[in-house]
């Protein structure tokens, strides 16, 4: 995709249309949101997986639904606007997308007074990851000396299946994902 075609979609609003105008997004409904995507693909198939991955799953629908509202003031605007475009990091070297049988983990650990996730992923990712800046890893989520229960008002998480969850990642400005906080 040329960079000019990649600005203009960005410029359109093209990658917010799952997300709500108060977060920046063109907010268009199911329908809608295929017709657009199939009148771009009859120009550019390549084009049209791209405007359609980041409105289909990832990161927006699911900040819209389970992010706070730090996070969604933080990421929702960066991704109607495309100046975040994610990749999804479901798939898994042994377990395909199933995300049940994924065997990638993350453990909450404590570090100088601050909560962080330690990830183990061996993660293929699917569509955008040539162009994308911010990652969307799946894993599963332990916590073995209850440091969510010591952090929460919720004292009664069940830490031995705290179950799948997504971390959203950015890359430093060399792409490391290593270094990130």
């Amino acid at each position: 995709i040329p960079d000019n075609v990649l600005q203009k979609t960005k410029e359109k609003g093209l990658f917010g249309m799952i997300i709500p105008k108060e977060y920046k997004g063109t907010p268009f409904n199911a329908h809608a949101r295929c017709k657009i995507v199939e009148k771009i693909g009859s120009r550019s198939i390549f084009l049209s997986n791209t405007v359609m991955v980041p409105n289909s799953l990832g990161p927006g629908e699911l900040l819209l639904k389970y992010g706070t509202e730090d996070q969604k003031n933080y990421f929702l605007p960066k991704l109607s606007t495309g100046e975040f475009i994610p990749c999804f990091g479901l798939t898994g070297i042994k377990s395909g997308s199933d995300a049940a049988n994924m065997e990638d983990t993350g453990t909450v650990i404590k570090r100088d007074g601050k909560l962080f996730i330690e990830l183990n992923c061996n993660k293929r990712y699917i569509t955008l990851a040539p162009i994308s800046n911010l990652v969307g890893l799946a894993f599963k989520l332990k916590d073995p000396n209850n440091l969510l229960n010591d952090a929460s008002t919720n004292t009664n998480i069940d830490q031995s299946d705290l179950g799948i969850t997504l971390a959203l990642v950015e890359p430093d400005k060399t792409g490391n994902l290593n270094n990130n906080k």
